[in-house]
């Protein structure tokens, strides 16, 4: 524990740095806001410091170094402090609007305190999580091995793109920008990957709670006859909801609750697996210690409704979650834009760094993009609706969409979208198999809505807030707060539109039965965090204004069943955190499959590029091929190095077809096949392989591989029990 803790001590300080340098940036696009925004400079440095080493290594400036990421920190800083004193007339007035003013010692002493309690608070939370992720901290299951690869790829590269590690000669066809954050602070920090994987999952967790905290503390304050401990209080509750809490769907936990496989119908409503009367608290524990957390987000059939509390536990350092501190950073800019009066900023600044955040939200979990600009143009337009024809009043929101798209310009043009068109649900019969414009009209097979009660169980908490925060907006008489209540109620309706939309379009990939999953998945996870935010106010407001008593009633239940999830899945995942294992990912490696931990190792220290070494190429390695979410493809995940093929369904769905998928399994096929040497060596040629694999994935698939084969093909280089390495004839 103490060395891990120095470890997390370490990753700290590398995150304290970014954010000191984007500090300057930061100070200026929330000038107004409540603390200049000292809890959003982290997020803004990783976004600003990460695409600098993008650009520069995709441009071929300057490789993926050290060096380079400490020039794109000037870089940034550079930019902050220039930004600053070419505005300072700007800067001060707003300034005046704060809650501390820049001038004099004893404000400037009481500002520097905020920061202090803001980065221990920071601090505390990272190091929470970093506990938490303590007790099982392996890098395995889901989709960790793709998430770890796509990482380890990156930090391998001189240049971008970086090479896809499952599909040999061919760049990364993947949103991996938050995957190239995640590299730039392993690089920069100068801790293992197998630590940092873990250690990002934390200070993920730690931005969640800390931005939604100060999103909540803005909007909050804003509220009459409410004091600080209140706003305290309130944004602490705001924070929770967004990072920790469920939905409903926890009420099976007091039920019989169900088992096994229930597609196509789905699982018995809760109301029939109630205990029967009398033996409820008997069989309550039951109940408690038999439901199973992950339930949650796959309710409803042949879909899936994540949330972050999930994601923290679940641990995949996935797109959706690498997003969440710039999504929570584009609200934060969203309500300093368009919030209350005394807090607006429409400067030129903040339209062109709002541009560039959309840019990142896109190259980091592609549909977070459009969503965040599409809802920044419906704000603009319903707070500007006086002058929304005159064209001059358009050129902030062109800057933006300007912005956007040529920020993400060098990303797009190395990256081919899976998503074939926006398909329609339940298609009618006659436009079966038809196309319309950019509607597809697949077979009338193609056709799920979801259950009302189910939608309940999962929204229910979120639509009743915001229902009754929206009758109380449009019902009051006075005009306090109007843009504030106005952004909330938007949030509020784009929510609502965002978990609907599943119900009739869907995004179209490769996936038959589960062909809305996505889109459900990616919509319904911003709505989350949109409806978090509007609920912790509106709650808030209810109980400050102490005359809504009917709504705090029907609140209760719905509170407690939203707020008891983290209960069982922390529970479930981590063991009820019995036995603290350490923040490295690879020990679960080690003792189940020691062979190939020793030949990831070799891997790593004889065959791997060193770091910036432009003029180095990193080998490619064959070996066995095997479905999605296996232990397969261990030795490419785990070192970077490109292999033939991975994991198919995976690369099928970022290929966009199976038919240039399946003829590599093929080949593998033949490598691993006795005989075939003339074909063989034919297949190794073509994919320049340097090493071949033998280890418990080869034997396992191939039972009659033939070692004398691949003595033949070249010389052994690594042996330990099962696995051997040969290093291919030049």
């Amino acid at each position: 524990m103490g060395s891990d803790l120095l470890l997390v001590f370490r990753w700290w300080g590398t995150l304290f740095l970014v954010g000191a340098f984007a500090y300057p940036l930061t100070k200026r696009l929330f000038s107004s806001w409540w603390d200049h925004g000292y809890l959003f400079a982290k997020a803004v440095g990783m976004a600003a410091v990460t695409y600098f080493v993008y650009l520069f290594g995709i441009l071929h400036i300057m490789p993926f170094t050290v060096q380079s990421v400490w020039l794109s920190l000037g870089v940034v800083f550079a930019v902050g402090l220039w930004i600053n004193l070419s505005n300072t007339e700007y800067g001060i007035e707003n300034a005046k609007k704060a809650k501390f003013p820049f001038q004099g010692k004893q404000l400037l002493s009481k500002r520097s305190v905020t920061f202090l309690l803001e980065e221990l608070f920071f601090f505390a939370a990272l190091l929470f999580w970093s506990w938490i992720k303590g007790h099982e901290p392996s890098i395995h299951n889901l989709e960790k091995f793709m998430d770890f690869g796509f990482t380890k790829s990156i930090l391998n590269s001189a240049y971008f793109p970086a090479p896809d590690m499952w599909y040999q000669g061919f760049s990364i066809n993947y949103y991996y920008f938050g995957h190239t954050v995640m590299a730039m602070l392993t690089r920069l920090s100068g801790i293992d990957l197998a630590v940092t994987f873990n250690l990002m999952l934390a200070t993920i967790f730690a931005f969640t709670f800390t931005m939604s905290f100060s999103i909540g503390y803005q909007l909050i304050g804003d509220i009459r006859k409410i004091g600080n401990t209140g706003k305290l209080v309130g944004a602490i509750f705001t924070a929770f909801l967004v990072t920790l809490a469920g939905n409903m769907q926890t009420i099976y936990a007091f039920t019989q609750g169900y088992t096994g496989d229930q597609l196509p119908a789905g699982p018995p409503p809760f109301w029939k697996l109630l205990w029967p009367i009398g033996g409820f608290l008997q069989n309550l524990p039951a109940g408690l210690d038999r439901y199973w957390y992950a339930n949650a987000t796959r309710f409803i059939p042949y879909t899936i409704h994540e949330f972050p509390s999930y994601s923290f536990v679940v641990s995949d350092v996935h797109g959706h979650v690498l997003s969440i501190p710039f999504v929570l950073l584009a609200m934060g800019l969203l309500i300093l834009m368009f919030g209350s009066p005394r807090h607006a900023e429409k400067s030129t600044v903040a339209y062109i760094f709002y541009g560039f955040l959309c840019s990142v939200l896109l190259m980091t979990n592609a549909l977070d993009g459009p969503i965040y600009l599409g809802l920044f143009l419906i704000l603009w337009t319903v707070m500007h609706w006086a002058t929304v024809t005159k064209w001059k009043a358009w050129l902030g929101p062109a800057m933006a969409v300007g912005v956007t798209l040529i920020v993400s310009i060098p990303f797009l043009a190395h990256f081919s979208s899976f998503v074939t068109g926006l398909a329609v649900n339940c298609p009618p019969a006659f436009l079966a198999n038809h196309k319309i414009g950019p509607l597809l009209f697949e077979g009338v097979e193609k056709c799920q809505h979801s259950p009302i009660w189910m939608m309940w169980l999962l929204w229910g908490f979120f639509i009743y807030c915001g229902t009754w925060f929206v009758w109380k907006v449009w019902k009051q008489t006075d005009t306090k707060n109007t843009q504030t209540n106005h952004l909330l109620t938007v949030f509020f309706i784009i929510s609502i539109l965002l978990i609907i939309f599943p119900e009739f379009f869907y995004f179209k990939d490769i996936y038959p039965m589960h062909f809305r999953s996505n889109t459900m998945f990616k919509l319904g996870y911003q709505a989350f965090m949109m409806f978090s935010i509007v609920s912790g106010y509106a709650i808030v407001k209810a109980v400050v204004e102490r005359r809504h008593k009917i709504f705090l009633l029907f609140l209760i239940p719905q509170l407690f069943l939203v707020s008891i999830y983290p209960l069982f899945s922390v529970r479930s995942y981590f063991d009820s955190l019995r036995t603290y294992k350490g923040l490295y990912g690879l020990s679960w490696l080690a003792e189940q499959y020691p062979d190939n931990f020793a030949a990831i190792g070799w891997l790593n220290q004889h065959a791997v590029c060193r770091t910036g070494d432009a003029s180095c190429k990193n080998p490619v390695i064959v070996e066995a091929d095997g479905d999605s979410y296996t232990d397969y493809e261990q030795m490419s995940a785990f070192t970077g190095l490109p292999t033939i093929v991975g994991w198919a369904v995976h690369e099928w769905l970022w290929r966009g077809s199976y038919d240039v998928v399946a003829p590599r399994r093929s080949e593998v096929q033949t490598i691993y096949d006795p005989g075939y040497l003339d074909n063989t060596e034919l297949i190794l040629q073509k994919y320049h392989v340097r090493y071949i694999i033998v280890g418990t994935s080869e034997w396992q698939k191939y039972p009659k591989l033939s070692l004398a084969k691949f003595a033949s093909l070249g010389k052994k280089v690594f042996f330990q029990g099962q696995t051997s390495i040969y290093e291919v004839n030049p």
